[in-house]
């Protein structure tokens, strides 16, 4: 499957307007997809927002979620309520607009709704984590069928890859219980506690929500997937910043700043480290930046104590940072690196 020729025929997300805490829960749903999808060997690009609310892009395939999120007392989904618009003003219902991503009928396309709320498949509610549509009753099916063939103007449906996941989303604390799933992830796939739970949860959430809040349309493929995707590389990045057992040289910097007498400077520089803890595994102007740094220390014979080798690296390359870095934020990012060099991180030419 070509899945750039195939994702560009593609109609946008129509959905409209959303709350805020919708949004949110959205956002967060698809930072859990991401841990189940670290965990195993798959390559993937987690697309927020463009076509659908939650896109996963494999090199042969694609698969799209459409998140619904409903308070606890809110009845069960039917294939009635799935069929027929949302609203007066709607252009579609909650089917139709998703299965209108796969009116081929593709093996390699999979589509799902993910809601809090259960499906009701004539009176009973259905008990599975996971259903999928062909599975109904065939009277109930057809129905289904022929009410998104009469919507979406088609001769032919396959319900064989369109699912319904009824999944526990907690909307009184979504956020407590995303903390708590990076933390167990994270435990399975780098071995060890990151070292700043918190702080690694902003930097993942911050992340996605810029992503899926950026509005530009974008006709070619790769500058989509950089403005709107999530990559495992990317995010493989983020958690291996907050690994304890990594030679990051946070930790050290982190009792480097500590130790400064001086308050305001301690005070500065730990704001300076908190924000690079949150930008440095995804800015590429500032992994370039790094990259060159560590390339001038492998060259020095001779760098003398910190003190001296900040101010060295000062005079090299303090006018090198975007305008929006201020003089705190270019020492942190130069105490990081000369602690990473200390542990020998750029030994190896691949990291540097």
């Amino acid at each position: 499957m070509d899945v750039p020729v195939y994702y560009a025929g593609l109609p946008h997300d129509l959905a409209g307007s959303r709350s805020k805490n919708r949004f949110r829960v959205e956002l967060l749903w698809g930072v859990c997809k991401m841990l189940d999808l670290m965990e195993s060997n798959n390559d993937f690009v987690v697309v927020f927002d463009n076509v659908c609310d939650i896109e996963i892009h494999f090199q042969d395939g694609l698969e799209f979620y459409q998140i619904k999120t409903h308070g606890n007392n809110s009845p069960a989904y039917t294939s009635r309520s799935l069929s027929k618009k949302e609203t007066k003003d709607s252009e579609g219902s909650i089917i139709g607009k998703l299965y209108v991503l796969n009116l081929s009928g593709s093996e390699f396309v999979k589509l799902a709704i993910v809601s809090n709320v259960a499906y009701s498949s004539n009176g009973k509610k259905v008990d599975a984590a996971v259903m999928c549509f062909d599975q109904l009753p065939n009277a109930e099916k057809a129905k289904l069928k022929d009410a998104i063939k009469a919507e979406l103007n088609i001769e032919n449906v396959d319900f064989s890859n369109l699912y319904y996941l009824h999944t526990d989303i907690n909307l009184r604390n979504p956020e407590q219980e995303v903390q708590g799933k990076i933390v167990i992830s994270f435990e399975k796939i780098k071995k060890c506690e990151p070292m700043n739970p918190r702080a690694l949860y902003r930097l993942i959430y911050d992340t996605v929500n810029e992503r899926a809040c950026y509005e530009f349309a974008e006709d070619d493929y790769k500058v989509l997937i950089q403005k709107k995707g999530v990559t495992r590389d990317e995010f493989d990045r983020m958690l291996e910043s907050h690994a304890v057992n990594e030679k990051t040289g946070i930790q050290q910097t982190q009792d480097y700043i500590n130790s400064l007498k001086n308050v305001t400077a301690r005070r500065n520089y730990k704001k300076a480290l908190a924000k690079l803890l949150r930008i440095m595994p995804t800015c590429r102007p500032l992994k370039n930046l790094e990259a060159d740094i560590a390339g001038f220390l492998m060259e020095q014979s001779d760098m003398g104590d910190m003190d001296a080798a900040i101010d060295i690296l000062i005079t090299q390359f303090h006018s090198r940072f975007p305008i929006e870095y201020d003089n705190a934020e270019k020492t942190v990012f130069y105490i990081i690196i000369l602690f990473k060099f200390q542990e020998g991180v750029y030994d190896d030419e691949n990291d540097i």
